[in-house]
């Protein structure tokens, strides 16, 4: 007859509680599987499935019990897997930093749709170039890359029975969103630049021939030109993407590993 005992229930109830934890703190805010047009049971459902094969691949782990060294290690699973997916995030959004540049320099900054994926307005430009960003990053397997980095962080943060808070580095973290402000307007110079030059031309214009009304044109050379140049930049917009995936995972096992 087959025995089953509290302890190998706990062993059991602990190898997938854990990693549902850690998989639903990065679904809740990681690009693509965090947006708001997602369903809450989607999400739960994706978080089940991985937790249950990370599961069965991660190695042993702490047993769950009725207990504060439980709730500590519930808070840390947490903690990790907002981690994971704060950082891709963080990487990923410079594409909706780059577009609000360069569409208040076109004069589309009070142009606003309702995004779906955080659900509040955004400049359209914005919008469009988050929409283009969250799809080439699903294009190029990013998801992909985000699950087997969740895999990885139980090898970095293993789950053991006498651990504590993990030491992540947050600092680093902080320190990297100056890089990746540094990435968006490099994205949006091209626009940024035309624009300063339109701005230029049209100043000279004005003052050579005071005639010409250059505040009835303005807004349409602004707004084709630009246009114009987005189209031009899209081709350099996947290598930017697969750029920004790799400098989100680099950032996340530095995280992790506290340095």
């Amino acid at each position: 007859m087959l025995a089953v005992t509290d302890a190998e229930i706990a062993r059991w109830l602990g190898s997938l509680i854990w990693p549902l934890f850690r998989a639903l703190a990065l679904f809740a805010v990681a690009p693509a599987f965090g947006s708001n047009a997602v369903p809450t049971q989607v999400k739960v459902a994706l978080a089940l499935a991985v937790a249950v094969v990370i599961g069965g691949l991660a190695g042993p782990m702490a047993p769950l019990d009725l207990s504060w060294r439980s709730a500590i290690l519930a808070l840390e699973q947490v903690l990790v897997g907002f981690t994971i997916g704060f950082a891709m995030r963080l990487a990923i959004s410079v594409m909706t930093f780059a577009g609000d540049v360069a569409g208040l320099q076109m004069g589309f900054g009070f142009a606003t749709l309702l995004d779906a994926q955080v659900g509040m307005p955004m400049p359209v430009l914005a919008d469009f170039f988050d929409l283009l960003g969250t799809v080439l990053f699903l294009a190029i397997g990013g998801h992909l890359l985000l699950i087997a980095a969740l895999a990885k962080s139980f090898a970095i943060v293993p789950v053991l029975p006498d651990a504590t808070l993990p030491g992540l580095d947050w600092r680093g973290l902080a320190e990297a969103g100056g890089t990746l402000f540094q990435l968006g307007i490099m994205l949006a110079l091209p626009v940024v630049a035309a624009m300063l030059a339109v701005n230029v031309g049209m100043a000279v214009i004005s003052r050579v021939a005071p005639q010409l009304n250059m505040m009835s044109i303005g807004f349409a050379v602004f707004l084709w030109l630009g246009l114009g140049i987005v189209i031009l930049i899209l081709p350099f917009v996947v290598p930017a993407v697969w750029h920004l995936t790799e400098f989100g995972l680099r950032e996340i096992d530095g995280v992790l590993r506290g340095h």
